[in-house]
């Protein structure tokens, strides 16, 4: 709590004790737990174009990972490799305003995490003071892999079962970012309090809690989210962080080495392509944009960097940088040659046959 502010130089154990005690305090004397809101209706659809504007594209957390294997691994170890993409689909059988997302766990080549595609609604509730995202799976998953490339079925698809949506994902404005957290639908899931929705599963004794607050700016989405199934967490990380996400943004390049000449589609958050060098060896180029130490030492530094690897590793054998949004970047190193030019679209990931 931020009221224990003052007590900071004490010790750890003094701290914790004086925690618990206020905070017994503080919500036996009946005071909420956190911030009332009360926007109007016109923050409330700023918040929803910003929602519109910002959340559509490929996000990807490999800078966090990157970042994780060169400099400082978590006590939990690495956070994982996420590709998640969103995609506003015309989908009137679900609502106004719906989403399509999904998870590629390893990047944007890899394939589809088992059951991380989702249909999202979107409106504005006056009365609970925000804007309200419903998420669910849609039916027959396996038919709607890739679903943003594919609006030939858009207005086909359905909500696996629109009854079972317990939990509201309430989304306000902080400073200049958006943020979505949890709430039940009823005051019986909200019971475990702010950020949190509860519900028994399938009219059992077994309780579902889900815990989740996604963050959201024009070039970073921040994502966590916890559910435990009878007190056993099977989602989410036991340190309870953020996946850190990254919007994307795609690049065409030129590749010249000893295998020959050719194109590749790329994006600028750790996309990678096999080289091959003048004497014969196999290495890795990496087209990677993430916030690294910067030269001084001190803080981070947003910038573009193309670089080659061995292959396994990310430490780079020689990299060089651009600005953050550069329009090209271009590297030569051992017979390999690439030349890398942004374009508008991200590559696609949905292969007509």
């Amino acid at each position: 709590m931020r009221v224990l502010g003052v007590v900071m130089r004490w010790s750890r154990d003094v701290r914790r004790v004086l925690c618990a005690f206020l905070a017994g305090l503080f919500f036996a004397s009946g005071a909420a737990a956190g911030p009332t809101y009360d926007p109007s209706r016109q923050e409330l659809e700023s918040v929803l174009a910003d929602l519109i504007a910002w959340l559509p594209g490929g996000w990807d957390s490999y800078p966090q990972v990157h970042f994780e294997r060169r400099y400082r691994v978590p006590v939990e170890g690495e956070h994982p490799h996420w590709h998640h993409i969103f995609q506003r689909i015309d989908a009137p059988q679900l609502g106004e305003i719906v989403f399509y997302g999904q998870i590629n766990e390893g990047g944007r080549g890899a394939p589809m995490m088992h059951r991380s595609q989702i249909l999202y609604k979107v409106w504005i509730d006056e009365k609970r003071g925000a804007v309200v995202i419903n998420g669910q799976g849609p039916a027959d998953p396996e038919k709607y892999v890739n679903l943003h490339e594919r609006p030939e079925l858009w207005k086909d698809v359905k909500w696996r079962d629109s009854a079972g949506i317990h939990c509201d994902f309430l989304w306000r404005r902080d400073g200049e970012q958006i943020v979505g957290v949890l709430d039940g639908k009823n005051e019986a899931g909200r019971s475990a309090g702010p950020g949190t929705c509860t519900y028994m599963v399938n009219r059992t004794d077994v309780q579902f809690l889900a815990d989740a607050e996604w963050v959201l700016s024009p070039d970073t989405l921040w994502d966590y989210d916890i559910n435990l199934m009878a007190g056993q967490q099977f989602v989410g990380r036991k340190d309870r962080t953020h996946i850190r996400m990254y919007r994307s943004r795609g690049y065409d390049c030129r590749i010249e080495d000893r295998a020959g000449t050719r194109d590749w589609k790329a994006y600028d958050r750790g996309a990678t392509s096999k080289v091959r060098a003048s004497d014969g060896s196999e290495l890795q180029l990496m087209l990677l944009r993430a916030p690294m130490p910067a030269a001084d030492g001190t803080g981070l530094h947003d910038r573009l960097r193309l670089m080659i690897q061995k292959p396994g590793e990310d430490q780079p054998i020689i990299e060089t940088e651009a600005a953050p949004k550069a329009s090209a970047i271009e590297l030569r190193h051992a017979g390999v040659t690439a030349r890398c030019a942004l374009v508008d679209a991200l590559p696609p990931m949905h292969v007509v046959r």
